[in-house]
């Protein structure tokens, strides 16, 4: 309980930090990170007007145990990350770092069409994670700060795993204060944003 309150501080510090040099903070529980792509980032990389977007600088904090994730866990982090490597330019800049149990950076600064890069590092996060880091959350919002891009859209987003063995749902849900995404908005939204998406999911599983 006590390191528990002890992360809890550090992220709120952190956080605070990271405000004044307006980064964003998002969180999405791991099952529905597909969905939160699809939600947040489109196909184009145009608007209505053809004018370029700002570039996304995103950096994704991945809650797992002292041992590299589930199985499970690693096919939905790779079709996921394969989707939005599909939704984003040759521009967009995607970092990698652990929390929780395993903890710190293990996917610097990349392009996110650098996909292989990106699944080599997923396949096995704690080779490739840094060795003398305590705690994640910190080194996340540490390293948003190093990297920070006054023209991008610079945000950091939390994956959550409730089937991490090292906290329960409820224990995230009741002590951290993130903002959610609005992903469910309802059970036909959902559907329906599944039947759309059909076609491109089922391209990035048969990748």
């Amino acid at each position: 309980m006590k390191s528990l309150a002890t992360m809890v501080f550090l992220f709120v510090l952190a956080n605070n930090f990271a405000q004044q040099k307006n980064i964003e903070t998002k969180s999405v529980l791991l099952n529905d990170f597909i969905s939160f792509i699809a939600d947040n980032y489109s196909v184009s990389n145009l608007d209505a007007t053809e004018t370029p977007k700002k570039i996304n600088n995103l950096v994704f904090l991945i809650e797992s145990n002292r041992n590299n994730p589930s199985q499970e866990a690693i096919i939905t982090l790779k079709q996921s990350f394969r989707f939005l490597s599909k939704r984003l330019s040759d521009n967009d800049q995607i970092s990698l770092i652990a929390y929780s149990g395993l903890n710190g950076l293990f996917l610097s600064q990349s392009s996110s069409k650098q996909l292989k890069k990106i699944l080599n590092a997923l396949d096995d996060i704690k080779s490739h994670v840094e060795k003398d880091c305590q705690d994640g959350i910190s080194r996340g919002y540490e390293y948003s700060n190093e990297i920070y891009d006054p023209s991008a859209n610079n945000i950091v987003i939390m994956i959550r795993n409730p089937n991490s063995s090292n906290y329960t749902e409820n224990d995230i849900s009741t002590t951290h204060n993130y903002p959610e995404n609005k992903t469910k908005k309802g059970g036909g939204a959902i559907v329906l944003t599944a039947i759309t998406l059909l076609p491109e999911l089922i391209a990035v599983i048969k990748d």
